[in-house]
C-alpha cells in the first residue's frame, strides 16, 4: 500500500470512529486541528525583520501570520500527514473563497458542549468540497473525497478525524489569528495567489527537522510543541529539549535568527510567575497550588527558565482563555544565540 493509499485509509478510519476529547497523541496519522489553539497574533508580534521562517505546521496559521508580517519563504513541518493534507485544503480555500464564504465554512458563531448537528452544519459543510474540488491538489482530493462524499459534515466534525473540542468561534479566531479578519484575509489571498511568499509543508517529526532542512532561517516557530515533550521518543526530558534547541535547531538559524522555543497557556504562565515571584491573580477553579507545583516541577516553560536562564527570555501576551471570560496571560519563550 502506498503512502497515499494509507493516508486515505487512515483518514476514512478516523472518520468512522468517535473522537476522544483530551487526546494528546500526535502520530503520523492522527486527528486534525481545525484551528490554532494559541495566540498567533501575540506570538508573532514579538518578532520582526524576518524573511525566512521555519514553523510547526498545524493549520498553517503561524506561517500565514509570518507572511502577513513580510516573510518571503515559509517552510512548515508536522508529524501528522493528515494535518498536512488539511493545510493544503485550507490554503486552497483561502485562495478560492471570498471572505464571507470562508468565515461561513471555517468558523462558528458560537460553540457549546450542548449542541445539535444543525448548529454545526456549516462547519466544513458538504458544499465546501464541491466548491473547491477543481482547485485542490490531486493528493488532497484522493484522501478527502471519499469522506466528503459518504458522510454528513457534522458527523465528520464529531468523529476522530477532527479535534473539535478546541475553539473555532469567530470572535476567538478574529482576536487571535489575523487571517480571520477581512482585511488580512484578502491580503493573505493576494500573497498566496501572487506567490509573493513561498510555502512548503512536510510530514516530519521535530526530531528529524535538523536533518531534513538545509536552509537558514531568521525565525523558527515551535508554538506549544514542547508542551508534550514527555511523549517524544528522543526529547523526553527538559535537558534533552534544551540540548536539542541549542546544539541542533540553532544550526538552522541565520546570524541574527531566533527560535520561539516554547508556548505556555494559563497554567504555565501563572506557574512561571509564581516561581519568579511575579504578582498574578490565578483563576481559583483552574489553578490550584498543587497544579502550580506540578507545572513548576515538570512543565517545559518553568524548567527551561529555571535551569537555563541565560539561554531563554520570556514574554507574557494576552491569553487565549480571555475569550472564556478569564483575564489571563500566556507566555512565550525565545532562544537567541549567545
Amino acid at each position: 500500500m502506498s503512502d497515499l493509499f494509507k493516508s486515505r485509509q487512515e483518514a476514512y478510519n478516523l472518520a468512522t470512529k468517535k473522537y476522544n476529547p483530551g487526546n494528546t497523541n500526535h502520530k503520523e496519522y492522527d486527528s486534525i486541528y481545525l484551528s490554532p489553539t494559541s495566540n498567533v497574533k501575540g506570538t508573532l508580534s514579538l518578532y520582526n525583520n524576518y524573511e525566512s521562517v521555519l514553523a510547526l505546521g498545524a493549520t498553517g496559521a503561524h506561517g500565514f501570520e509570518a507572511a502577513l508580517h513580510g516573510a518571503k519563504k515559509v517552510d512548515m513541518f508536522d508529524i501528522n500527514e493528515l494535518q498536512r493534507v488539511f493545510f493544503e485544503f485550507f490554503k486552497t480555500a483561502i485562495m478560492v473563497l471570498d471572505y464571507e464564504e470562508f468565515i461561513h465554512y471555517f468558523t462558528l458563531d458560537k460553540q457549546t458542549f450542548m449542541f445539535q448537528k444543525k448548529d454545526i452544519a456549516n462547519l466544513l459543510g458538504n458544499g465546501l468540497f464541491e466548491r473547491l474540488v477543481y482547485f485542490l491538489p490531486e493528493d488532497v482530493i484522493f484522501v478527502l473525497e471519499p469522506i466528503f462524499e459518504m458522510f454528513y459534515s457534522p458527523d465528520i466534525i464529531m468523529s476522530a478525524l477532527f479535534r473539535f473540542e478546541y475553539n473555532v468561534t469567530r470572535s476567538y479566531l478574529k482576536k487571535n489569528i489575523s487571517l480571520y479578519n477581512k482585511e488580512d484575509y484578502n491580503k493573505l489571498k493576494e500573497i498566496l495567489l501572487s506567490g509573493e511568499c513561498q510555502f512548503s509543508y512536510h510530514q516530519l517529526s521535530i526530531e528529524d527537522v535538523p536533518k531534513f532542512f538545509k536552509d537558514k532561517y531568521d525565525l523558527i516557530i515551535l508554538d506549544n510543541l514542547f508542551q508534550y515533550y514527555s511523549k517524544l521518543r528522543t526529547l523526553d526530558t527538559p535537558y534533552k529539549v534544551n540540548m536539542f534547541i541549542r546544539k541542533e535547531l540553532s544550526n538552522l538559524l541565520t546570524d541574527k535568527g531566533v527560535i520561539q522555543a516554547a508556548y505556555g497557556f494559563e497554567i504555565a504562565s501563572d506557574s512561571l510567575k509564581s516561581m519568579l515571584n511575579i504578582p498574578y491573580t490565578p483563576y481559583k477553579s483552574i489553578i490550584t497550588p498543587m497544579v502550580t507545583r506540578e507545572e513548576i516541577k515538570n512543565g517545559i516553560v518553568p524548567n527551561l527558565i529555571k535551569k537555563w536562564p541565560d539561554n531563554y527570555s520570556f514574554d507574557f501576551i494576552p491569553g487565549v482563555e480571555r475569550e472564556e471570560g478569564r483575564d489571563t496571560d500566556n507566555v512565550v519563550l525565545t532562544y537567541r544565540h549567545k
